[in-house]
């Protein structure tokens, strides 16, 4: 497996990495050890991985303490951890009876972490230290909108820069000098989603796409101007898919307000053209990946659905994975379910 997982998704933000799985081979487990609640992911370079978790929460659910936390790989002892206690916000509540808990996965480049919190405290950390180097409250200094289920979307590295998905009055995406934490740019403000920045290269131009509650935009990586915007077809939905960017300029996205799943065109400054439109089958809130002929994950039926990318059309769906996700390595892929099973198939 790769050694240097930097960030959301993996070393090309699409949660697939090239190596291959042994035909026979069984998992085997090395270490493991007890955190606690969240779904953040783990990024690593090799010889520590990096981390968020709650604990301490309270009888209601609604309050916690976060919890940063440093392992090293080999062994899976604290390197180091940093604690800040914090308390849902007014409008923001926990999916079903899950307590506060963090979800957006940390971004490590050249020695520093950062991390994105629950209630949207941005922290920039010394990675080997835990060092605080910077933060920031995205709700109080630049008026992002409190995401009713907690900010979700992981940051990206795009020129230098640690660019956010920030939600609200002043901004989408907001680029941060990763030295000290000041503004580089912001992009024009939209109403927030728990989908993650991706890069593109649209007609020779470094774009960022970023899915929102009622559009899909586009804008320079550069400095955050518009490029173009696709309105999605049932606004005011906190959707939640990131979206998956392929080759030849396409992007699939999917999710509620999109009322389905589809695949559009991409060029530079025109609204993306719809390839095609799948009304039937919703990927939810699970990650979902492609190969060069299918796009599959979780839709919300509780199924693993497959779609052909050529017209949009479900060649198949199976029980048996719910809440699952995935992760393509080589021709394998591996199920990890909610529960905690772990699948190669």
């Amino acid at each position: 497996m790769a050694k240097d997982w930097l960030q959301y998704a993996g070393p090309n933000r699409d949660f697939s990495v090239e190596q291959t799985l042994p035909k026979q081979a069984a998992l085997t487990v090395k270490w493991r050890r007890a955190l606690g609640e969240g779904t953040s992911g783990i990024v690593g370079d090799g010889k520590s991985l990096f981390t968020l978790y709650s604990t301490d929460i309270s009888p209601k659910r609604e309050a916690g303490v976060e919890v940063v936390v440093a392992l090293d790989a080999a062994t899976g002892k604290t390197r180091w951890e940093q604690k800040t206690p914090v308390a849902m916000l007014p409008k923001q509540e926990s999916y079903t009876s899950d307590p506060i808990r963090p979800q957006a996965t940390p971004l490590l480049w050249q020695g520093k972490l950062l991390t994105l919190g629950f209630t949207g405290l941005l922290k920039c950390f010394d990675a080997a230290t835990g060092r605080v180097l910077w933060e920031h409250n995205l709700v109080t200094a630049f008026e992002a909108t409190p995401v009713q289920f907690g900010f979700s979307a992981s940051p990206l590295l795009s020129g230098g820069a640690f660019v956010v998905h920030v939600g609200g009055k002043q901004a989408s995406l907001i680029a941060f000098e990763p030295r000290d934490g000041n503004v580089r740019w912001k992009s024009a403000p939209a109403e927030p989603s728990y989908a993650s920045s991706m890069p593109v290269r649209v007609d020779g131009e470094d774009q960022l796409i970023q899915l929102t509650r009622d559009a899909l935009l586009g804008v320079a990586a550069k400095d955050g101007a518009p490029r173009w915007s696709y309105p999605l077809p049932k606004l005011g939905l906190t959707n939640v898919p990131t979206p998956l960017v392929l080759s030849d300029q396409r992007l699939v996205i999917s999710g509620q307000g999109i009322l389905g799943t589809r695949l559009l065109k991409l060029s530079r400054t025109q609204a993306p053209t719809e390839v095609w439109v799948n009304t039937k089958t919703t990927f939810f809130y699970t990650n979902w990946t492609a190969n060069r002929e299918l796009v599959y994950g979780c839709n919300n039926g509780g199924f693993v659905s497959a779609l052909r990318l050529t017209d949009g059309q479900e060649l198949w769906k199976e029980r048996g994975q719910n809440d699952a996700n995935l992760l393509q390595v080589g021709d394998t892929t591996l199920f990890l379910r909610g529960d905690g099973l772990l699948t190669r198939a």
